[in-house]
This record gives C-alpha cells, sequence and structure tokens, in this order.
C-alpha cells in the first residue's frame, strides 16, 4: 500500500534515519544505539499502523520492547558483553522461524477473514509481511545476546527490505535498508574480528 500523504512520507523519513543512526551505534557495540532503535521503532510503528501493515506494526511494537531489554542488557554489564557464535544451530532457529511465520501469516489472514468473510489462505504479501516480521525479530533477539549470527539474518533481510519497500514506493524505508545491507556487511566482519581477538 503506497503511502501518500505528506504526514506519512515524514514519519517514514524520520523512522528510516533513526533506524541508521541505531544500526550504526550498534554495530560499534553502543548501547545507546537501543535508544535510537526505540525511537525508530515508534516512528515506524505509527507509519506501518496508518498503512495498515500488520506484519510491519507488529514488528514495531515488538522492536520497542526489545530496544528496552537490550538497552538494559547492555547497560547492566558492567564488563562488555562477549559476542559469541552459535555455529550451524542457527540453522535449528531459521526452521523454527519459517514455521512461526507461516502461522503468523494464517493468523492474521484469519484475523482478517472474519472482518470480511473473505478467504483463509494468505497471500504472499501477507506471508511477506509475516516472514520479515518473524525474521526481523529473531535477528533482534540474536542482537540483544550479540550472538554474531544476527548479521547474517539482517543481510538476508535487508536485501528482502530494501527491494519490498521500493516495490511498495517506500523510498525512504528502502533507502534505509539499502544503508543497513552495508552496515550489516561491517557488523560482521567488526563482530568477527572481535570474536577472533
Amino acid at each position: 500500500m503506497i503511502a501518500s500523504d505528506y504526514l506519512s512520507l515524514i514519519l517514514e523519513f524520520v523512522a528510516a534515519v533513526l533506524g541508521f543512526v541505531y544500526v550504526y551505534l550498534i554495530a560499534t557495540h553502543k548501547s545507546s544505539g537501543w535508544i535510537f532503535g526505540i525511537a525508530s521503532a515508534s516512528f515506524y510503528a505509527i507509519f506501518f499502523y496508518r498503512v495498515h501493515t500488520w506484519g510491519l506494526f507488529s514488528q514495531q511494537i515488538s522492536y520497542i520492547i526489545l530496544g528496552f531489554y537490550g538497552l538494559f542488557t547492555w547497560s547492566a554489564k558492567n564488563e562488555d558483553m562477549p559476542i559469541r557464535s552459535i555455529g550451524f544451530s542457527v540453522w535449528r532457529w531459521i526452521l523454527i522461524s519459517l514455521i512461526l511465520g507461516l502461522i503468523f501469516a494464517l493468523v492474521i489472514k484469519l484475523v482478517g477473514a472474519s472482518k470480511n468473510n473473505s478467504v483463509i489462505v494468505p497471500n504472499s504479501r501477507e506471508i511477506l509481511d509475516a516472514q520479515f516480521f518473524i525474521y526481523s525479530l529473531l535477528a533482534t533477539w540474536f542482537t540483544t545476546r550479540k550472538i554474531l549470527e544476527n548479521w547474517h539474518i539482517w543481510i538476508v533481510v535487508n536485501i528482502v527490505g530494501t527491494i519490498w519497500f521500493a516495490y511498495e514506493h517506500w523510498w525512504s524505508s528502502s533507502l534505509l535498508y539499502l544503508a543497513y545491507l552495508f552496515l550489516a556487511i561491517n557488523g560482521l566482519k567488526k563482530w568477527k574480528k572481535a570474536l577472533s581477538a
């Protein structure tokens, strides 16, 4: 759904700028990044509510909650929280997330179908919306725990987001996710280096 009113465009732009600062600070191990992440998610929540994209809206609410958790866990440590890798067990999490994404898409569709008596099989946009939500949630959870593989998931999510948001004509978000892609690649390199040190 294209957001054509000025308020939506402003909300999207402000959220994108705050989101860029968030990822930059997180990639450089700064706990203050979570504050920008919470602010970005708040603006995005309003934006996605206005354009009726419920998976992305739910994602922002989850980001706000996880942002407070990330701020607490990263700030509460007197010593720097160590970066760790979970290796191939990341695939178990990816499979679980795939299944949860399909269930979430079905739930969204069922709630919508009960309101207007429509078909209960989710369409491709609803599946994409749900999967994007679940995988972003997984990557954010991994980030709060400083798990290296968060960057691998973010790289895929950022590629998908760049293409999807451009298709929807959400240009600020598309450019943000393109920037996120480069920041995620850089974050992966920095965290790998820190892990091997």
